[in-house]
């Protein structure tokens, strides 16, 4: 009985897995992977220097580059919180050192494969800032110098172990130390925000010497200071009052200030203390302004004195190659490129093989800061210098320079997307002039002959063109990384739309400022724009900015319109930028400039009405609650409208929200007994989530319970029509408002669980108004079906489906901390399902009632490929209403369209308590996605296709078919042998009327 009961058990695998064809895998779908905005870069010292790039971002990742294409070797990410925060990044032989949350975890990877060597866990405030460096003894580095909060650790390089430690004073209140080896010991300077330095003294061995404390009250937490390279001097830009603070660390009295401008130096909102030379003594590297450095020297009687001014330099750095001091500048070499030149400090002298010019796109803005790597030239008798060059921009994108032209770029902006929308592309010419072979009423014969026989020609023309590119073959230029960095633009008729308008123009906007223009069918970038004064809006720890369609592609000839709405960097006011969302092209203002409104917004809300001219104007609210609209254009329309019109502003601080004028496709649900449940449809309704912490009693001996409360409540009368308090449950809540249902996720205190809870609103089996609803004569309170289930994974975003005409049953589309994109029926969700299924719940399709989500990884819609950090997920409708298109952002940019070939056919289903995750279900199969800040859906062209975008440090894209693809034909249609029985049929039936003519004939003579 053992060898068959093995057998059964070994046949019973082959059940139970499923996988995924490879030729389907990236069909309908793409990911684009990303790091983040760079903080900190090594260039990898070991027998392959230069060929691989170590970073480190404010996205909490670190990662090797490889020097050759760009690409990702291997990335670590890390929490998206402060736990994750790095804090320090170094580089030694063939390790990598990472600092995390203030000194709390200290790891060592190797450089080459980003294996982990050793993790070491350090007691410390992660709200406080760590640093650390490495001990040089010997001749060689062998030991860490951590510094946290309250305490300097040294620890051994080889394994981590700890060798001593010594206790800092003034732990409670210092926020950050600067530390510097002086050869016989360590000093350490405290800050304290608003109040003081800490100066500290301690021994090689850890044991103190001596401390001081020194008056600062112009110092903050992100002043720019620096410890001098012979580490008796401490220097800070004080921002207040435009100077340089010197201390002296030995006698450690008292800050002297420097006026700077007496020295004759510019300061601005960017100025700081670049970065040390100690290749040249006692001299820092000053950034005056964003296109000036200056190099200023410290005199034996305690005061600076400018050594050198850099004009129209945005990066310079100095180092030493071959006992020469090499000066590196990149400076603007055109409007569309920058000039790296190397100068020989010494002597003046420009070195001709490191001065050249590139290409740089003015879409980047500016360079921020080189990290340069010299070598020396192979073969060469003269042993001369080369370099190799990787430097960040104002945009966040990083660029590599080497034999005098660009290689390649990350535009690590998209790890960045605050907002989202799906455009569609344009009809062709030929067919917007479709209607024009007709004519017009007015028009005689002869002119409707001739332009019905000019727009057939046009036609054809067309066609030959297409079948001629199609025959010759078409290649996409991708910009975000390339072998060669010189770019296209893309051509005219690839920018139409195809039969089922699945192929959109993503448009995304970033917190750098940037407005990207993506092709949802291959990821790349058609356009992009750099506002460089454009910020997003802050509101309680948020950064948001606001995108809308103003105007669609279906004004023919009337070009789309889309508008960002930000915060100008210059003067806090609203900022406003206008483009034609197909081709980038700015409509108001000039190239890299936004039109500053005089005023700021509060809140953005878009017209239902157009104008004459087919656009959908804005209404901005300023700080004193006064309207404008943007375009003037739309304001005949804004006050047509002014007594439909309802707002409503909150203030989380004081709880308080305050109402003001402003302004699906089945009403309802058959039952199984053929009665109908009608939706409570309310368009002012609006969720709210409140949470809080509740004290218990002292007898109990427990801490603050957690709970939350869901409102429900009418935005323009304020009624609240539904709540719901959740006891020991927390957030982060993630909520989606769709139709009468309301879906949000929660974690559950008491049971340690994720739970998902749904609402469902119905007015009951009689419809008080089919027509149109009013918030001033509302129907009877709703009925009110609610229902809480067990999900086994905790959530980053979640998204609704969304399709042409909302014929498809809904699915909610969740991005998963484990790195999966989860495509979930909303049919599991329903508060309806019973726990004993009757006749009538059968008849009605109602699945029965279990506490349980499945989570099936026949699910996931990004199979593989994990997306991790995700910022968000955005769906968009299809030209088919059978499919849903998909978009996830973040770190890594992916996208796909999903298809699930097996139908899950409505049925009772056991009672159990959570509902499981299965991996079938998940969009993004093998390619994970983390660190999700958001899910977009949007309507595709067909109505069983809906477009999903998922977006945070990984960036997905795809499109899901809730209701599988009923609008077309299966890829594995029988084309032969449908057109087989179709020509049997066509001949048959010619063959039987010539048989029954034949037959007629004949009886007629009889």
């Amino acid at each position: 009985m053992a060898p068959t009961g093995s057998i059964f058990a070994f046949a019973g695998l082959f059940v139970c897995s499923f996988a995924l064809y490879a030729d389907q895998a990236g069909l309908f779908d793409w990911k684009q992977d990303y790091v983040g905005k760079i903080k900190f870069l090594h260039w990898e010292l070991s027998p392959s220097a230069g060929k691989k790039v170590l970073l480190a971002s404010e996205k909490n990742v670190i990662a090797s580059i490889n020097a050759h294409d760009g690409s990702i070797v291997w990335r670590k990410i890390f929490e998206p919180d402060r736990r994750g925060r790095i804090d320090a990044f170094l580089h030694h032989s063939g390790s990598v050192i990472s600092v995390h949350a203030g000194g709390q975890f200290v790891r060592s990877w190797q450089a080459l494969s980003g294996s982990l060597n050793w993790e070491r866990t350090l007691t410390t405030d992660s709200q406080s800032w760590a640093s650390a460096f490495l001990l040089e003894r010997d001749g060689k580095y062998d030991r860490l110098v951590v510094t946290t909060s309250s305490t300097m650790h040294c620890l051994k390089l080889s394994d981590g172990l700890e060798e001593w430690r010594a206790e800092l004073p003034s732990r409670d209140t210092v926020e950050r130390w600067y530390v510097q080896n002086r050869g016989d010991g360590f000093v350490a300077v405290g800050v304290t925000p608003g109040q003081r330095v800490t100066v500290v003294s301690i021994e090689m061995e850890g044991k103190l010497k001596q401390h001081n404390n020194v008056p600062a009250p112009w110092i903050a937490l992100d002043t720019s200071c620096v410890i001098m390279e012979d580490g008796k001097h401490f220097v800070c830009y004080s921002t207040q009052s435009s100077s340089l603070q010197l201390l002296t660390l030995e006698a450690a009295n008292v800050f002297i200030p420097t006026d700077l401008k007496v020295l004759g130096v510019e300061t601005s909102a960017v100025s700081h203390i670049e970065a040390v030379v100690p290749e040249l003594g006692s001299t820092i590297m000053f950034r005056s302004l964003e296109d000036k450095l200056v190099l200023m020297s410290l005199t034996s009687q305690q005061a600076f004195t400018v050594h050198k001014v850099l004009d129209k330099t945005y990066a310079a750095q100095i180092t030493v190659h071959s006992e020469k001091f090499i000066l590196l500048t990149l400076t603007q070499g055109g409007s569309e490129s920058l000039k790296l030149s190397g100068i020989d400090f010494t002597a003046g002298n420009e070195i001709e093989d490191l001065s050249h010019t590139f290409p740089f796109a003015h879409y980047h803005g500016h360079p921020i800061k080189m990290h340069p790597f010299f070598f020396t030239k192979k073969k060469d008798a003269n042993n001369r210098a080369a370099c190799k060059l990787v430097f960040s921009s104002q945009d966040y994108s990083l660029h590599f320079v080497q034999k005098n032209k660009a290689q390649w770029r990350r535009e690590e902006s998209l790890a960045y997307i605050l907002t989202v929308q799906m455009v569609d592309l344009p009809v062709s010419e030929n067919q917007a002039k479709f209607e024009d072979e007709f004519g017009t009423k007015e028009e005689d014969i002869l002119a409707m002959f001739a332009k019905r026989l000019k727009a057939q020609f046009s036609q054809l023309k067309m066609f030959t063109l297409s079948l001629m590119d199609r025959l010759m073959g078409h290649s996409h230029h991708y910009t975000v990384s390339s072998d060669a960095i010189e770019e296209e633009e893309p051509e005219e008729e690839d920018l139409v739309r195809d039969d089922f308008n699945l192929h959109k123009i993503i448009v995304v906007a970033t917190a750098a400022g940037k407005v990207y223009g993506i092709r949802s069918h291959t990821g790349k970038i058609a356009w992009q724009q750099f506002i460089p004064d454009l910020v997003p809006f802050q509101r309680y720890g948020k950064l948001k900015l606001v995108l809308v369609v103003q105007r669609t592609t279906a004004h023919f000839p009337h070009s789309p319109q889309c508008t960002v709405l930000g915060v100008s960097k210059q003067t806090d006011n609203g900022l406003l930028v206008t483009f034609n969302p197909v081709t980038g092209a700015l409509l108001s203002g000039r190239q890299g400039q936004g039109h500053d409104l005089g005023y700021k917004v509060i809140q953005a809300e878009m017209l239902a009405e157009m104008d004459q001219e087919f656009i959908k104007g804005i209404i901005l609210i300023d700080d004193e609650n006064k309207p404008h609209v943007y375009p003037s254009s739309s304001q005949s329309a804004f006050q047509a409208m002014t007594m439909q019109l309802f707002f409503h502003l909150m203030n989380p601080d004081s709880g308080i929200m305050t109402g003001y004028r402003y302004f699906v496709h089945s009403q309802g649900r058959v039952l199984g007994d053929r009665s109908v449940l009608y939706k409570y449809l309310n368009p002012n309704l609006v969720t709210v989530v409140a949470e809080g912490e509740e004290i218990l009693a002292s007898s109990s001996n427990k801490g603050p319970s957690a709970f939350f409360s869901v409102y429900l409540i009418d935005g323009v009368t304020g009624h609240i029509v539904y709540h719901q308090t959740h006891k020991r449950s927390r957030g982060p809540v993630k909520v989606i408002h769709s139709e009468n249902w309301i879906v949000y996720s929660y974690f559950n205190e008491k049971y340690r669980r994720n739970e998902v809870g749904v609402l469902e609103l119905f007015e009951g089996r009689q419809q008080s108004n089919s027509t149109a609803f009013s918030s001033f004569s509302p129907p009877s309170p709703p009925l009110v079906m609610r229902q809480a289930y067990i999900f086994p994974e905790p959530i980053y975003a979640m998204a609704s489906t969304v399709t042409e005409k909302g014929i498809t049953s809904k699915n909610i589309i969740l991005a998963l901390k484990i790195g999966g994109v989860l495509s979930l029926p909303k049919a599991l969700l329903d508060p309806r399902r019973p726990v004993i299924p009757t006749q009538e719940t059968m008849e009605e399709g109602t699945i029965p009632y279990v506490p349980e989500i499945p989570l099936s990884t026949e699910a996931l819609v990004n199979y593989n490929r994990s997306i991790f950090n995700v910022d968000g997920v955005f769906t968009s409708p299809a030209g088919l209403e059978s499919t849903s298109l998909v978009f996830v952002h973040g770190i890594d940019l992916p996208t796909f369209r999903f298809r699930r070939e097996k139908s899950r056919e409505e049925g009772t289903i056991p009672y159990v308590p959570e509902i499981p995750l299965s991996t079938e279900a998940l969009v993004n199969y093998n390619r994970s996605i983390f660190n999700v800040d958001g899910v977009f859906t949007s309507p595709a062209g067909l109505e069983s296709t809906s477009l999903v975008f998922v977006h945070g440090i990984d960036i997905f894209y795809t499109r899901v078919m809730p209701s599988r693809m009923f609008d077309v034909l299966k890829e594995d249609f029988d084309y032969l042998f449908i057109g087989s029985v179709l020509g049997v049929m066509i001949l048959v039936s010619f063959i039987t009327q010539k048989c029954a003519s034949k037959k007629a004939l004949n009886r007629a003579w009889k």
